[in-house]
């Protein structure tokens, strides 16, 4: 019924009866938390491991069908998360349980850290999921049923007393035996806590995730009670328990392979669910022992579920009926439907690969610019190829996918800027902010450069650290640092990639200045009415005059001479004459007036004189500028929006899917806190900048914000931007 029919639920009838033969199987046969399993004996005797595989039926039944059944000859053990993210684990679970109760001792399941009420609770775009297939398919009070059958799910499996499978990892606390594991009370939820042993040991079970590095240290992606452990804690703990090899899931290995081998080939992480979620790109994977204790790995990428039925049917009559329609016609279906699978699966695996672009974009600008010394924006294709990999770290056939992704030119080279400026996160802006946001967001940037109050000399010596007139990028940021400017190391290395420079990669200091400046100083003729371009060069003058050393509530301050909070035509006008411009003209004079009192009602307020004296810029990096800059922010908030969504729940107990503006933003700082640069650099965003984006996000001006949408507008897309591919593969 659920390979050829899985869109029609099994009745609950029948889902009650196998919920509760199979939690009586498991309570009979495991009397402790940890399960034994032998591989089959003879010589076509194995065991396929399957790591996570969250409700993807597609997944499940192509491993079946290339692995065969479960037998007297063939076991399966499924490591835990079947449940969540994916629309069929209700169909899985029950496929598996059935197996169970033909094949007791051949057939057996791990629990994960989503077989847990706490995750199945929440919303498939939080990463639960689970009740609200259970609640469009059956009877909600079979939600509970299945949480009986989670609760006397084994901890781990020793196989063959050589092989130890659990879901998450090892363990924080030091010699742990498996006897201690098999003490454990598994009829609970999983753990809140991990003060006691017992508590760490079964969240540990659950949540664990290896690193490359000794000892044990805090996960904080995965939140506050979650560890990494070392190569050392995988070896005493294997020694100790006479074990070869410790299998676990839990996790996508980062080269979005199936498998991932670590810790000197002694930890295998397994991954089934390929192409995880529809966007991943990833392979899935099954590991197989063998009767003699070898054991191989096989990845995959699941044809969609549609073409497995189809394929069903296609094969003749079956216990359900027969094909529909002739068996040609229907392998031409079948054949048209796998190329429109597959040409899917590549719009996929592009649109996650220009997300990881994006995310590493400084790196792999740092790796191409360090073999560029001349600052040509270009390296060879080999140089290209290799700067992918090493940014990524994704093993990926990257000479085919050179060819949708860039040009060469005669000379064989890769024009490496261009291809970056091309990758961007593709956001529904329109869903998370107000129109105007971005150039206002640049130009806090640009305020908080000014107000570091160095005097000219001091910022070229600052700046120019050699003496030879020129400056280089990496002189460019590291005088940033040392002047403590608080400008995020994303948005220094966004203005980085676009400043110009000669053809030796410097910059003469003059011009650089000059060119800083104007970088920084995009906005006001993207936001408002810009005034005649003779007025435009007095106002600029004005403002590098006003605003090159001082806040701007300092320099209205000092204007505002009468201190009633507003400047006159009076005051401006002795302004400019302390500023030594009196030798304006009586119409110059007024024209800047008219320009910088907006509402023409004779006096300037604070915002009429902050929209007024901005440096315009008339570079040709100016559009460049605002949109790297607005790429960095975008995209570490892409990036985190996981964390954002934990951070605004917070601030909403009752699940409304609103905050108000004041915890919004105090949502925002708790990200900006959590993933501070290196040595305390500053986040994503500035303080200022913080300000900015928490005003451009009550759309109806009510003090609150819909902070799902926000969210949603942030997912990730399922095909790459046409910018993405190369222009002679763009059309394909």
């Amino acid at each position: 019924h659920i390979r050829t029919r899985p869109e029609e639920p099994v009745h609950d009838k029948y889902v009650a009866e196998i919920l509760g033969k199979g939690v009586q199987l498991f309570n009979e046969m495991l009397p402790t938390s940890v399960c034994d399993m032998k591989v089959p004996t003879g010589e076509d005797g194995k065991l396929v491991i399957c790591g996570d595989t969250h409700g993807q039926l597609a997944d499940f039944l192509w491993v079946l069908k290339q692995n065969g059944e479960p037998s007297p000859t063939t076991g399966y053990l499924l490591n835990g998360d079947i449940a969540d993210r994916g629309e069929n684990a209700c169909e899985i679970i029950i496929i598996t349980l059935m197996f169970k109760i033909l094949y007791p001792e051949m057939v057996s399941m791990n629990r994960g850290n989503h077989e847990n009420i706490e995750m199945n609770r929440r919303s498939a775009d939080h990463g639960g999921g689970f009740f609200d297939e259970v609640k469009s398919k059956h009877d909600p009070a079979l939600f509970m049923m299945f949480q009986q059958l989670f609760e006397v799910l084994p901890l781990a499996t020793v196989l063959s007393d050589r092989v130890f499978v659990v879901h998450g990892g090892l363990f924080r606390r030091d010699a742990v035996q498996v006897q201690h594991l098999r003490n454990l009370n598994r009829r609970r939820q999983c753990p809140t806590s991990t003060e006691s042993i017992e508590e760490s040991l079964m969240f540990d079970c659950l949540w664990a995730d290896p690193w490359d590095f000794p000892g044990v240290a805090k996960a904080a992606h995965r939140g506050q009670n979650c560890i990494r452990f070392g190569p050392d804690v995988t070896k005493r703990f294997l020694g100790n328990n006479s074990l070869s090899l410790c299998i676990r899931s839990h996790e996508v290995p980062n080269t979005l392979r199936g498998f991932e081998d670590r810790h000197d080939g002694r930890l295998i992480t397994v991954f089934t669910a390929s192409n995880y979620c529809g966007q991943t790109g990833n392979f899935g994977a099954v590991v197989i022992f063998h009767s003699d204790m070898s054991y191989t790995v096989e990845e995959h990428m699941a044809p969609p579920l549609e073409n497995l039925i189809a394929e069903y049917w296609g094969q003749g009559p079956g216990e359900t009926g027969t094909a529909p329609g002739p068996q040609a016609q229907q392998s031409q279906k079948n054949a048209q439907s796998m190329e429109k699978s597959k040409e899917k699966m590549e719009e996929d695996m592009l649109a996650k690969l220009e997300a990881k672009v994006v995310q590493h974009k400084d790196d792999l600008w740092w790796y191409w610019a360090q073999v560029d010394p001349e600052g040509t924006g270009k390296v060879s294709s080999s140089l290209w190829r290799q700067g992918m990999a090493a940014a990524l770290q994704l093993e990926l056939p990257w000479f085919s996918l050179q060819k949708q992704l860039v040009e060469t030119d005669a000379d064989g080279n890769v024009n490496y800027k261009k291809f970056l400026e091309r990758a961007a996160p593709q956001v529904e802006q329109g869903k998370a902010f107000e129109a105007g946001w971005e150039h206002k967001v640049v130009l806090k940037v640009y305020e908080q450069m000014l107000r570091n109050d160095m005097a000219l000399k001091d910022v070229i010596n600052l700046f120019d650290q050699n003496g030879d007139g020129l400056v280089s990028p990496w002189e460019f940021k590291q005088a940033l640092t040392a002047a403590n400017s608080g400008v995020p190391d994303a948005q220094i290395n966004a203005i980085l990639r676009v400043i110009e420079r000669d053809e030796s990669g410097r910059l003469d200091v003059k011009t650089f200045l000059d060119r800083f400046q104007v970088v920084y100083s995009q906005g006001k003729t993207a936001v408002g009415a810009a005034p005649s371009l003779a007025t435009q060069q007095l106002m600029g003058k004005v403002g590098k005059a006003l605003v090159g050393s001082k806040s701007r509530i300092e320099v209205f301050q000092a204007i505002d001479t009468n201190g009633d909070g507003y400047v006159d035509q009076n005051e401006f006008f002795q302004s400019l004459k302390k500023m030594k411009m009196d030798n304006l003209s009586d119409a110059e004079k007024n024209d800047l007036w008219k320009a910088v009192d907006v509402n023409k009602d004779g006096h300037l307020n604070y915002l009429e004189f902050c929209a007024a004296f901005e440096v315009v810029d008339t570079s040709k990096t100016s559009n460049s500028a605002v949109k790297e800059i607005v790429t960095a922010i975008l995209a570490a908030l892409q990036q985190n929006q996981m964390t954002l969504g934990f951070a605004f729940r917070y601030f909403d107990p009752k699940s409304e899917g609103k905050v108000n503006v004041a915890d919004f933003k105090a949502g925002l700082k708790a990200l900006n806190a959590s993933i501070q640069g290196p040595n305390g650099a500053a986040g994503p965003l500035t303080e200022e900048q913080l300000d900015v984006v928490a005003a451009h996000v009550d759309s109806d001006k009510d003090g609150m914000v819909d902070y799902q949408e926000f969210l949603s507008a942030f997912n990730y897309s399922k095909s790459p931007s046409d910018e993405f591919r190369a222009q002679s593969s763009a059309g394909r």
